[in-house]
């Protein structure tokens, strides 16, 4: 299991389509949140480091009283890392549906 797994866990509630992330320590512990579109680039579009740059849109539910201008780099990497790992998850047990924009 990543160290990454034991910071979030999925909650939702009956009327919810889609399950949202809790983050379960850290600066931005008890902050609700979850993801919007997902794009992740063809690997002919590799950064110059190597990297497969990917963007995602996400949507704040509950910021337990953290201020906007706190929602930074550092929160910013932290939930892409836990989109990663939820990808990387969700394409072991075959369960990543992709859909194109065409």
């Amino acid at each position: 299991m990543s160290d990454i797994k034991v910071r979030y866990k999925f909650i939702s509630q009956d009327e919810d389509d889609w399950a949202s992330i809790l983050i379960q320590d850290g600066k931005f512990k008890d902050v609700i949140y979850n993801y919007g579109k997902v794009s992740i680039p063809e690997e002919d579009n590799l950064n110059d480091d190597g990297t497969l740059p990917f963007r995602f849109e996400y949507n704040i539910i509950d910021n337990v009283g953290i201020p906007r201008e706190e929602f930074d780099e550092e929160f910013f990497v932290l939930i892409g890392d836990i989109l990663v790992d939820i990808i990387r998850e969700q394409s072991e047990e075959d369960n990543v549906k992709y859909v194109t924009d065409d």
